[in-house]
């Protein structure tokens, strides 16, 4: 540690501290344009020089390191004055055309702004005249750009090379033309810029905004809540005007204290808000006017006509109940969605089980990637990845990734990866039938034939075993099957395998040298592998590979499924699976079986359920009756529609519950209008088990519902009695009370409230008690028996 004394107080600070940074541990506030918390120190703006003794000209705060004995002074008659030059010189090329105001002021108070008000000078009367650039002068659809306000920060360019990792923007020209553009002068997007906001969200001037709302002044609050397009779970501030009845979002800007994320955001994210206002939200629930008119169904089920709540919802409990008397609980499938919240996907598999008696429930995401789970629960024994993105991306020194594009489906952790690259050095190999963004910044890439997958890993253990890179202390210890395995892999020389995959050998064996001398080494794969032929099989190869390597229960190491939607993991989490009641506890376990029924008060189906694909081919064939659909448009997510559609058809009685219409809701008989994510508040979890809160920050629009209040009430009028258990009641007032029950019955979320969320931000199941902090990194314990077995996996030819 090293002793200083800044303005009189004397501190104690680790080496490498900038003065700045010191000065901000002890609450002392340095003024400043060029510096942010995220980007190198640049001293640009000088604003905030201070006085060291010894020195004789003022220093640049934040890039002065600390010294031993040094004393700092912050403010003085001489430092002002050489403030005020400063923001007066930076005024002389500084003009507001006065675009952003609605009442008088400007819509964002801008750090710049502040400073200049601050210092007491006149911005109006000591700025520029008029404009020397062209306002709105780049056709990038998301980004505002202004240059008059522009005073050569460069923390655009700094955020975009490091945040971003882009390095759209740079300096040009020299002398007084000097000036930030994009690429060669070009356009932004002919920069190849990907509209994340970064530079946005950095600028403290107002020169770039955002498009989309840079004219509708201030919000009057925000409203801290978490994204809903992937499954990263980034958090973000949903600015609200309250100037209509229950409030509208103006933007969405980045907030610096998201643990995922911090003060970035990708395009969806920050400018992907629309369709929370859009004129197609459904707003009225609807029924079929057959069943109004008491008359048989229509061959395409007739007209729609608007009912009350209390209307739609008696028909449909009454379509269900019918089905489950008619024909037997097996003829009633639920599907949930990985778009819910966690209490809602609760109460879809209660609803399910104790209120409908089936197991038939399933989350139509889940469909996705269950040969993914399938093999992670055969290998493993694990439902969820092993290490969290924070981990892989700050530990790892190598990474394999294999069918995922995550600059595109997962385009946060994406920017993680490709730091990792550029400012750590951590070696990325790309397994991928096709170019992707995150091929720019790997060590190698592996262009192999789809279906190759397994051939591909099992010839990189080849070489990895008869090199001696494997871990035989890990292997022996915490493992299963290595014997059996080894064996398998006889065949799968370099020769082989280049043959079989489309790959030259030397790329095989720099391959396998890279990912096995760089250790830790994470594997990251997505919804690409997990859609390819025999995508079990592949997964269990990758699973093996960690295990030859020694790569689990270690800081950056592991392995990475990701998630495709925003909660997929708590979709499956909550008991949205045929097998599994929440928590992964298994349904054909008569002790699980027991504990939910006292807690339900009502006897269980004892035999899993029909996936979401067995109940479509179910329903096609007459075998499934009556259908609830939650949050999902089934028909356009499919790849084979045709299919889906077959089977809604020919399904008596569809009730489907969505933000909107979609071809789904044309087969529906009951649609139900519910929210998006804006218009309710409860928990997601994300791709790496974090749960976190979703808070509600406007009304849900027109006479829309969150889909956890309707259940709620949907359930009044399927019961005929309560039962005696201890949470067999529905009188939910709010999903604070569903996470009580869901803790209460659940060992992974036992540690998670409402409550606590909001006071420590996320926890990463499994969290065990209230006091328990919580599970980043799984380790070998939380495996099957303590261990991983090796399975062998006899991949030959390419998988058509």
């Amino acid at each position: 540690m090293i002793s200083l004394t800044i303005n009189g107080q004397t501190l104690d600070v680790p080496e490498n501290t900038t003065v700045l940074k010191a000065a901000e541990q002890a609450g002392i506030v340095i003024p400043t344009l060029c510096n942010h918390k995220d980007l190198t120190p640049y001293g640009g703006c000088r604003l905030c020089s201070v006085d060291i003794q010894g020195l004789r000209l003022p220093a640049t705060a934040c890039t002065m390191l600390v010294a031993p004995g040094m004393i700092v002074r912050t403010e003085s008659p001489a430092l002002t004055r050489y403030r005020r030059t400063i923001l007066e010189l930076l005024l002389v090329r500084f003009y507001d055309a006065g675009y952003t105001h609605s009442n008088g002021s400007p819509t964002i108070d801008s750090q710049f702004a502040y400073w200049v008000n601050y210092y007491g000078i006149d911005m109006k009367s000591t700025m520029a005249q008029k404009p020397f650039r062209l306002i709105d002068s780049d056709p990038n659809p998301f980004i505002w750009v202004d240059k008059n306000k522009c005073i050569m920060c460069t923390r655009c360019v700094r955020a975009c090379a490091e945040v971003q990792c882009r390095f759209v923007w740079t300096q040009a020209y020299r002398g007084y033309d000097l000036r930030i553009v994009a690429g060669a002068d070009t356009t932004m997007l002919q920069a190849r810029c990907e509209s994340c906001g970064a530079c946005v969200a950095h600028c403290p001037t107002g020169a770039l905004d955002n498009k989309m709302s840079v004219k509708l002044g201030p919000p009057d609050r925000l409203v801290t809540t978490t994204c809903s397009y992937c499954g990263v779970g980034c958090q973000l501030d949903l600015n609200i005007k309250d100037d209509v009845p229950g409030g509208r979002v103006l933007r969405v800007t980045s907030n610096a204290k998201a643990p995922i994320n911090g003060d970035h955001l990708c395009v969806k994210g920050r400018y992907g808000y629309d369709f929370i206002q859009s004129p197609n939200r459904l707003k009225q629930p609807c029924v079929r006017k057959y069943l109004l008119d008491g008359t048989a169904r229509p061959h395409n089920r007739g007209s729609w006509v608007e009912v009350d709540w209390d209307t739609a919802l008696d028909f449909a409990a009454r379509g269900l109940r019918n089905a489950r008397d008619q024909y037997g609980v097996h003829s009633i499938g639920l599907l949930t969605s990985g778009r819910c919240l966690n209490e809602e996907n609760y109460l879809m598999n209660k609803l399910a089980r104790q209120l409908l008696g089936t197991n038939n429930i399933d989350c139509c995401e889940r469909v996705s990637h269950a040969s993914v789970v399938d093999g992670l629960e055969s290998g493993l024994g694990l439902n969820a990845p092993s290490n969290s993105l924070d981990d892989v991306a700050n530990e790892a020194k190598s990474i394999l990734m294999i069918g995922t594009n995550t600059s595109e489906q997962h385009p946060i952790f994406g920017v993680k990866l490709r730091r990792a690259v550029l400012w750590r050095g951590c070696k990325l190999v790309v397994a991928h039938p096709d170019f992707i963004n995150m091929s720019e910044y790997a060590a190698l890439r592996l262009v192999h034939r789809p279906g190759t997958e397994a051939a591909l890993v099992n010839g990189l253990m080849h070489i990895i075993l008869k090199n001696g890179w494997e871990d035989r202390t890990f292997i022996e210890k915490y493992t299963t099957g290595f014997q059996d395995f080894e064996s398998c892999l006889d065949k799968f020389t370099p020769e082989y395998v280049a043959q079989q995959s489309g790959l030259d050998e030397t790329s095989l064996q720099h391959a396998a040298e890279i990912l096995a001398t760089n250790r830790p080494m994470a594997i990251v794969w997505g919804i690409d592998l997990a859609n390819y032929p025999a995508a079990r099989r592949n997964v269990l190869s990758l699973i093996n590979l960690q295990l030859l390597l020694g790569n689990f229960g270690v800081p950056g190491g592991g392995v990475i499924p990701l998630r495709t939607q925003n909660n997929t993991q708590g979709a499956c989490d909550m008991g949205g699976h045929p097998s599994y009641y929440p928590g992964y506890q298994p349904v054909d376990s008569d002790a699980t079986r027991k504990k939910f029924e006292a807690a339900w008060g009502k006897g269980l189906p004892t035999r899993p359920g029909l996936t979401a694909t067995q109940m479509m081919s179910a329903a096609a064939e007459g075998r499934l009756r009556a259908l609830f659909i939650l949050g999902e448009d089934l028909v356009a997510g499919a790849s084979n529609g045709s299919h889906i559609q077959r089977g809604l058809h020919n399904c008596d009685f569809v009730v489907h519950m969505a933000a909107f219409d979609s071809e789904t809701s044309r087969h529906a008989d009951v649609l139900l209008p519910g929210v998006t994510f804006a218009e309710k508040t409860g928990t997601f979890t994300n791709t790496e088990r974090r749960i976190q809160m979703v808070h509600q920050a406007i009304a849900p629009q027109g006479n829309a519902r969150p889909d956890w209040l309707a259940l709620t009430e949907l359930s009044r009028h399927l019961r005929r009695n309560n039962g005696d258990g201890d949470y067999s009641d529905w009188d939910y007032h709010d999903t604070s009370q569903i996470m009580t029950e869901i803790a209460a019955l659940t060992p992974i979320y036992a540690g998670i409230s409402h409550e606590r969320l909001e006071q420590i931000t996320c926890l990463q199941w499994p969290v065990k008690n209230l006091s328990h902090p919580g599970t980043p990194m799984l380790s070998m314990e939380h495996f099957a028996g303590g261990r991983g077995r090796f399975t062998r996996i006899e991949a030959a030819e390419a998988d058509s």
